[in-house]
């Protein structure tokens, strides 16, 4: 059973701009040390960056939570490299997940020259 739907739109010119203004103190925290990791590996990183950051919106949606500056982008993340990769979940947003009671996480990330999307999909087993 769905319990969440969240859908997310960057534009990757926005996350450049970030870079350039603030680049370490953006990168420590928005992102995970992994997701920097991977994402610097990256002949551009601008539209990774842009395509994680949208994960963290679109699974905030999902969750239906208004933005809460005690909520840490970095407790939302990606996890692993080419093909397959995973949402890992901590901090208050993990509690929220057990709350809701939900027991997987589908989710669909994308990325183009001028913006990069994310889908997140909540399920919870009957």
């Amino acid at each position: 059973m769905v319990v969440g739907l969240g859908i997310d739109i960057c534009e990757n010119d926005r996350i450049s701009e970030m870079l350039g203004k603030y680049k370490e103190r953006f990168l420590k925290r928005v992102f995970t040390d992994d997701e920097v990791q991977y994402c610097l590996r990256k002949k551009d990183p601008t539209p990774h960056l842009a395509a994680r950051f949208a994960v963290k919106e679109a699974f905030i949606k999902a969750l239906g939570m208004p933005r809460d500056l005690t909520i840490s982008y970095r407790d939302v993340g990606l996890k692993g490299s080419e093909g397959k990769k995973d949402i890992q979940v901590t901090g208050k947003l993990a509690d929220m997940l057990a709350t809701k009671r939900v027991t997987s996480i589908l989710f669909s990330i994308s990325h183009a020259r001028d913006y990069s999307n994310a889908c997140v999909v909540l399920e919870r087993a009957n």
